[in-house]
């Protein structure tokens, strides 16, 4: 992410780590990069384009993000 701030599935992926561990700051400033490097990102995107195909994990990866404070 220091090397490449477009980097989206880096900041996809912290976001919602961060989200689920309950580190809100960390949940936030990532969030924050996560739009800017990808604006129309949403909780709706996500479960469409992202492929997690076992809805169990799909629906936990989407609740980092929800706590995160992506809607």
């Amino acid at each position: 992410m220091r090397k490449r701030s477009d980097f989206v599935g880096a900041y996809r992926v912290l976001t919602a780590a961060a989200g689920m561990a309950g580190h809100a700051e960390i949940a936030s400033v990532a969030l924050k990069e996560l739009r800017r490097a990808q604006p129309n990102v949403s909780l709706a995107w996500i479960a469409e384009f992202m492929p997690i195909e076992f809805a169990p994990d799909r629906e936990h990866y989407l609740e980092g993000f929800r706590r995160a404070g992506l809607t």
